[in-house]
């Protein structure tokens, strides 16, 4: 049996109405069209439902048997596709979003906020992860976007270019004495070889930012100090102020540094840019939501390497 909710609905219309025009008009067809679906019900169901006349439409001891079977089927029809249509509209106003620490403590609030204004009932999910754990997620259906410097493509991932960000230079203001002798204390920009010799706090050899660094450092045949090899960029940061070494990172860093007691300096010659990305699920719709979630995401960071860069 293949029986359809259009002729279900006829079959309702012409009951409750009993009459075949007013049916027809209530659900949008023809009276030739209507004709045709209860029909093609009757053979289905292998019984005539109603006995028709040129004054009246009445059901058919078969069509009352089986009218409470179809109030029901359609009650709980409209039932579900309801429920369905509150989710699916309940989920279109849900994002997670997942950073690592640094950007979800540093860049994301001030963006949250702003995002919020624009949008009060788009409730946004923030978690601060790793590059790992963001990739993990995603790939299990649990985050819808992630951000981070992704410099790899990975597989099952979607890459969004958010911004580029150019290598700094963080230095600590009071406890850095030998920023006098590079010549460095107030200058905005600083070339990579005034690294040369100095102290430098690191991220671990395998993090894709330290072997840009890292490879930078031997092109240009600079020799450095390694004091710490630190996962969090903050606590790189932390270490810097308190006079542990200088440390190489990119421009997103700028915002977290406020916070301390450094300051920033540009590498050039040359400069390094890094790439920032949002990473989605390969192959997973995007929402109308998440898609302008995301572009709002790439005007704030494109506005803050602006900031960066000066």
């Amino acid at each position: 049996m293949n029986v359809t909710t259009r002729q279900l609905q006829a079959f309702l219309a012409i009951a409750r109405l009993g009459s075949f025009t007013r049916a027809a008009d209530e659900i949008f067809v023809t009276q030739a069209g209507l004709s045709l679906m209860l029909k093609d019900f009757e053979a289905q169901v292998g019984a005539r439902l109603f006995d028709r006349t040129t004054r009246s439409v009445r059901l058919t001891p078969a069509g009352e048997s089986l009218l409470p079977t179809v109030r029901r089927m359609m009650a709980d029809w409209e039932s579900a596709t309801s429920n369905v249509g509150r989710l699916a509209a309940d989920a279109e106003q849900r994002v997670s979003l997942a950073a690592t620490p640094l950007i979800a403590s540093s860049v994301l609030p001030r963006w949250l906020q702003a995002f919020h204004d624009a949008h009060p009932a788009v409730r946004v999910s923030i978690s601060d992860l790793d590059r790992r754990q963001i990739l993990l997620g995603i790939e299990a259906g649990e985050l819808d976007v992630g951000l981070g410097a992704f410099f790899r493509p990975a597989t099952g991932i979607d890459r969004q270019l958010l911004s580029r960000f150019d290598m700094v230079l963080v230095r600590g203001k009071a406890k850095d004495a030998s920023a006098r002798r590079h010549g460095f204390e107030t200058v905005r920009k600083v070339q990579w070889s005034a690294l040369d010799d100095r102290d430098l706090v690191v991220l671990p050899n395998d993090n894709p930012i330290q072997k840009l660094v890292d490879a930078q450092l031997r092109a240009l045949e600079i020799t450095t100090r390694r004091t710490a090899a630190l996962q969090n960029i903050q606590a790189i940061i932390a270490m810097v102020e308190a006079g542990h070494g200088v440390a190489a990172l990119p421009g997103f860093v700028v915002p977290a540094c406020a916070r301390y007691d450094v300051t920033v300096h540009a590498l050039v010659e040359p400069v390094v840019p890094i790439e920032f990305f949002a990473v989605s699920m390969k192959g997973r719709l995007k929402t109308a939501l998440v898609s302008g979630l995301v572009d709002a995401l790439g005007a704030h960071f494109r506005e803050l390497a602006k900031q960066v860069g000066g």
